[in-house]
């Protein structure tokens, strides 16, 4: 009987050691998940008593142009930021990786750095640095004898590239990292192969890190356009959405819907849209790399 017993302790081990995090998930994560969409259904502002309202809070979402607006802006951001960050973290985790390259350690702590610096610090750096007329930018263009007072901040055009750039600047380090991890798993015996057979260094480049750092660059992709579709922080200390809308992000407009406007059930919603809108990115870049690895 003891040996029964023990043996009936030692399988449920494993599941009393996971029950603290199981209590914590559930409670922490999944908890507000379902909450947030039983919300979403209901008219609240979270002082007054929630009415159910159905799909309607979707519905108002879809007829409202300012989120058709925000949709676009944030689609434009995630493919364009994607684009840019993410041949600049490749081409500089290749570079990084070079054996001719000196002094690997200083140059990798020297991208990676800005990741480190508080968003809404650098948002407000990057506030000093594109003010019109007396900001740095403008400061060193009339040093260099160039009169281009351009309004980067409260032009419809610019203000969006003034936040990419900014952006770029901020995470091609972080990924960076990612991509020199990936180049530091492939055999290196492959490469010595591809130098005898005396294969260039673009064609080694595409036929043999570009194939491998696959896995990492869907990760990478993914990872990113999530973290794009959650920007709040830079355009809303930069902009607040402006100007006309030029910058309005998803992330804002839920935020003044939800805080500023006090309605929660109608931010919920803006919320699973976003969710859908993302998990819709992550399943067409799985499907798409997935397909061609398969």
């Amino acid at each position: 009987m003891k040996q029964v017993s023990l043996t009936i302790d030692k399988r449920l081990a494993p599941y009393v050691f996971l029950l603290p995090f199981l209590v914590f998930f559930l409670a922490f994560r999944v908890g507000p998940i379902v909450w947030s969409l039983v919300v979403s259904f209901t008219k609240w502002s979270g002082m007054n008593e929630a009415v159910f309202v159905g799909f309607q809070n979707y519905l108002r979402v879809f007829k409202d142009g300012r989120f058709w607006t925000a949709t676009y802006n944030t689609l434009y951001f995630v493919v364009v930021y994607n684009a840019i960050m993410i041949t600049l973290a490749l081409l500089l985790a290749v570079s990084l990786d070079s054996s001719l390259l000196k002094g690997k350690g200083f140059y990798r702590s020297a991208y990676f750095m800005p990741i480190t610096m508080s968003l809404p610090v650098v948002a407000m750096v990057f506030d000093l640095i594109l003010a019109r007329g007396s900001g740095l930018l403008a400061v060193l263009l009339q040093y260099l004898g160039i009169g281009l007072r351009v309004r980067w901040l409260s032009n419809a055009s610019l203000a969006m590239w003034a936040i990419i750039l900014m952006r770029v600047w901020r995470g091609t380090g972080y990924y960076c990292a990612y991509f020199l991890a990936g180049l530091a798993s492939i055999p290196k015996d492959v490469y010595e192969a591809a130098k005898v057979d005396g294969a260039s260094a673009w064609t080694v480049f595409t036929r043999i890190s570009l194939p491998l750092l696959k896995p990492m660059l869907l990760f990478v992709l993914i990872m990113s356009t999530i973290l794009s579709f959650q920007i709040f922080d830079e355009p809303w200390i930069l902009t607040q959405g402006g100007p006309a809308d030029a910058t309005l992000m998803l992330q804002i407009y839920l935020y003044q819907t939800s805080f500023l406007e006090g309605n929660l059930g109608r931010g919920c919603a803006i919320s699973y849209m976003m969710t859908l809108l993302m998990m819709g990115a992550s399943v067409l870049y799985v499907k798409r790399l997935g397909e061609r690895d398969a």
